[in-house]
């Protein structure tokens, strides 16, 4: 993902994502940026995909040990889609 997919909310120190951003390609860094998300979840999001491959639905995310319910709102309110397909 180019940074330039990324573009900052003004309501918030966070970031929202384009429409177009497929959580199967984001960065860890850029994960980073969205505001809720953190250093230590991106990491373990971007980690659990590189060993378990590409989500297959937003319900994927529940498998990763440590990830609160609510990361899967703050994702989806965020702009990321996966596979194409918006939340």
């Amino acid at each position: 993902m180019r940074l330039g997919a990324l573009r900052r909310s003004r309501k918030s120190k966070g970031v929202n994502v384009s429409k177009n951003v497929d959580l199967n390609t984001v960065t860890e860094q850029d994960l980073e940026r969205i505001q809720g998300v953190g250093r230590d979840h991106a990491k373990k999001i971007v980690e659990f995909r590189k060993q378990k491959g590409s989500f297959k639905s937003w319900e994927d995310l529940k498998e990763i040990p440590g990830i609160p319910a609510h990361m899967l709102d703050t994702l989806k309110r965020s702009g990321l889609n996966i596979g194409g397909r918006a939340a």
